[in-house]
């Protein structure tokens, strides 16, 4: 099964293990303070709709406008596939096909103290057909679920989360994979910076970019809708970790986060749950705010 998402956004910016790769590599990341040269970490983002933003955030597009202040990039497309195996696993396999790669913006937390490092949006049209999808899972009594909501204005987010200590991560993820590898501008970018940082061309071939979850990792994937002045308008997948914590020497100092796995050489994206553990969640979402009468 697989359906068009609405929003993709992979925040690699919150990985010190990545940052670390890099630096033992010879880049300065994520800045060098002698010659104001940035060599930022990319968040990878698909967006549906349009997205504007300041032109110094855009690090690389296929297809842009810009006024020099502001660039705004057009709709792109990324999908998400899910497959069941037969232990009754849910496997999310996000697929970027058109995507751009943006430098984190100005924000007071930084984010490898986040939780949640990368986020998934379906139009809420996709309900139905994810809940007949995995009927056969269903938890009927739901118990050992529990909601949270967030929001502002006429917008609110409810999701769901498994056990009572589970509000930081949603329901357990028992395996994933996320990268920069086989990104196309992911590529084009590095070797760009690595002309700038006067790293060797080949050191490239053997930088690991892509994150796998260790045993001991703590992750989870929070199922959440969106309402909108009274109205479900998407369904939100968001990846978290919140143990091990990790050091690191940067170019500053040492920095200290949470762990976002194990350094791979990966072009994979993959989100593995159980399928009762979804279909349970998503469903107490949908009964947040009373029956489906939508």
């Amino acid at each position: 099964m697989e359906f068009e998402m609405k929003r993709m956004q992979a925040f690699f910016p919150a990985s010190l293990e990545i940052q670390e790769e890099l630096l033992k590599a010879g880049f300065k990341v994520p800045y060098d303070k002698e010659n104001g040269r940035k060599t930022p970490v990319p968040v990878v983002v698909s967006s549906g709709m349009e997205r504007k933003l300041r032109r110094n955030r855009l690090l690389k597009a296929r297809d842009f406008e810009s006024d020099g202040k502001f660039a705004l990039v057009p709709g792109e497309r990324a999908l998400l596939e899910l497959e069941l195996t037969e232990r009754g696993f849910l496997v999310l396999r996000p697929k970027p096909i058109e995507y751009h790669l943006e430098e984190m913006g100005f924000v007071s937390v930084p984010p490898r103290v986040w939780g949640t490092w990368a986020s998934f949006s379906l139009p809420f049209s996709a309900y139905d057909e994810l809940v007949d999808f995995l009927g056969d899972f269903r938890n009927d009594n739901g118990n050992g679920f529990y909601t949270a909501s967030r929001g502002s204005g006429g917008r609110i987010e409810v999701y769901a989360y498994k056990g009572r200590k589970g509000k930081d991560l949603g329901i357990p993820v028992f395996g994933y994979a996320l990268g920069l590898h086989g990104l196309t501008l992911a590529e084009e970018y590095f070797r760009e910076k690595a002309k700038e940082n006067g790293v060797p061309e080949e050191r490239l071939r053997y930088l690991r970019l892509g994150l796998r979850k260790r045993r001991e990792t703590k992750a989870g994937l929070k199922v959440g809708l969106v309402w909108e002045n009274g109205r479900p308008v998407e369904i939100t997948l968001k990846l978290s970790t919140t143990e091990p914590r990790v050091r690191i020497q940067g170019l500053y100092g040492e920095l200290v986060g949470k762990s976002r796995g194990e350094l791979a050489r990966t072009d994979e994206w993959y989100i593995v749950v159980h399928a009762g553990d979804f279909i349970t969640a998503l469903e107490a979402v949908g009964r947040a705010f009373g029956d489906k009468s939508y």
